[in-house]
């Protein structure tokens, strides 16, 4: 849609724009009629690039249509995530669950999560599907994974946030022990979650 140089320029506009536009306003910009503005817009909406919302009525005659770009659904997503994490992070601190056990419900739902044999590459790769950006780095007797990319910062920044960390830890703990007998995740050294670089310190069990 946006191929066309028309809808370029229309949605360049409301892109500057710092509130919605009538047809009318777009087509002053732009210097053209509005009647062609109108089947720019109309064809942008239909291709989901912009949204259309009507004002409420006041007196008489019909009330305007407003136009901006529709927020890109990776932008929606991360949002209600943000959000989900924020109403969980709430429902632990009014059930009162502590470190210890938010760190069994993590293990617990790691063990269950991973597949046995996997080794080191099943944990890498269980974090890598969360969106943690692992990468092994030199360790102990095994690397350990050092974590580039933290997608829950703003509940690990939110009141009882060390609490993600430490269900985290104890997730790790869980795909490592079902996933390689031998490997073992002695510790999670934690970092600002903005500029990431936690780092899940391995080990080979020791029997």
């Amino acid at each position: 849609m946006l191929a066309r140089p028309a809808a370029r320029r229309v949605a360049a506009v409301l892109a500057a724009a710092d509130e919605p536009l009538t047809a009318q306003d777009v087509a002053d910009a732009l210097e053209r009629h509005h009647t062609g503005v109108r089947v720019q817009l109309t064809a942008l909406e239909r291709a989901g690039v912009v949204e259309r919302r009507t004002d409420p009525p006041s007196g008489r005659g019909r009330p305007a249509c407003r136009y901006a770009l529709a927020p890109d659904p990776a932008d929606r997503e991360a949002s209600g995530h943000r959000e989900l994490v924020r109403l969980l992070m709430g429902v632990v601190r009014e059930t009162g669950l502590g470190s210890d056990e938010m760190e069994r419900f993590g293990e617990r739902q790691g063990w269950a999560s991973a597949s046995y044999g996997g080794g080191l590459a099943e944990l890498r790769d269980a974090f890598e599907r969360l969106g943690f950006a692992p990468r092994e780095v030199p360790g102990g007797t095994v690397p350990d994974l050092v974590l580039g990319n933290c997608p829950f910062s703003d509940g690990v920044e939110a009141p009882a946030g060390e609490l993600i960390c430490i269900l985290h830890l104890g997730l790790a703990r869980g795909i490592a022990g079902r996933a390689d007998p031998d490997l073992e995740v002695t510790d999670l050294i934690v970092e600002d979650p903005r500029r990431a670089g936690c780092r899940l310190r391995l080990a080979t069990r020791q029997r």
